[in-house]
């Protein structure tokens, strides 16, 4: 028996057992105990590093990995991303493949405990990147709005929605803004993260941070869709602070909360 036949048959077992409607933590762990039972090989929760064309924008961590190679059982590992959907998703795919592509491993699928078992393999996806001298330019105010668009597009496309709720919110966020800001620089697009303090007669009672800061006075933030704060709320904060700081243009780079979405760039 393959691999994920010998992974597939031992999730039957556990739906068998405890049926559906759990959480995935509790299926993780219970498939990781049936795992053992067999004898099959796994390491669970390995901490990685997300890459993003190359670059580490941020870390995170795979539900399992079969067989893995410290076990020396022989044969490639399979990453496997465990969910609890009735149905899976192009972004659970993505997710696993952003997975492998980190970890370097071709082998990849996801599994669902929902009413049945539900698979869907996965393959390491195929990603060459292009190399050229960067010229560093700065970011004209005409210019932004687009800039900033593409470099979401291009992370949107290349990361999908899954991650960015991975963990905490700050988490999946800072992985997004960090692959933004590695799209700018291979554009040659100059720019910082910028810290500023509140002041209240001359005392600092709080600092506020910008993702980005660009010449001419010009900043940026990413949002991430969010059940106690809507995007209307988000611009105003923004205003409040364009406004305190005395910035020229301020953005809000606001991802989809689900697959095939619109990335919007609003001026504030």
């Amino acid at each position: 028996m393959e691999l994920l036949d010998k992974v597939i048959d031992s999730a039957q077992e556990v739906l068998k057992i405890i049926g559906p409607g759990y959480g995935e933590s509790v299926y993780e762990e219970a498939l990781a105990h049936e795992l053992r039972i067999r004898g099959i090989a796994y390491e669970r929760q390995r901490n990685f590093d997300v890459l993003y064309k190359g670059y580490a924008v941020g870390s995170a961590r795979a539900d399992l990995i079969v067989n893995p190679v410290w076990a020396g059982a022989g044969g490639e590992e399979l990453v496997l991303e465990l969910k609890t959907t009735k149905n899976i998703q192009d972004a659970h795919k993505k997710q696993a493949q952003v997975y492998m592509a980190s970890l370097n491993i071709p082998n990849g699928a996801v599994l669902s405990f929902s009413k049945e078992v539900l698979v869907e393999t996965v393959s390491k996806p195929e990603r060459k990147f292009e190399t050229r001298p960067i010229a560093p330019k700065k970011c004209k105010g005409g210019e932004i709005t687009v800039i900033l668009r593409d470099a979401a597009n291009e992370v949107y496309q290349y990361l999908g929605t899954e991650i960015l709720y991975y963990g905490s919110q700050n988490e999946g966020k800072k992985i997004y803004t960090n692959a933004i800001g590695v799209e700018l620089r291979l554009n040659g697009i100059e720019f910082v993260e910028g810290t500023y303090n509140i002041l209240y007669k001359n005392q600092v009672v709080d600092k506020y941070t910008f993702d980005f800061v660009f010449s001419d006075r010009i900043a940026a933030n990413i949002f991430v869709p969010k059940k106690d704060v809507s995007l209307e709320e988000e611009i105003d904060e923004l205003s409040l602070y364009k406004k305190l700081f005395n910035f020229k243009k301020c953005y809000l780079v606001s991802f989809p909360n689900k697959e095939n979405g619109q990335v919007t760039v609003a001026e504030v």
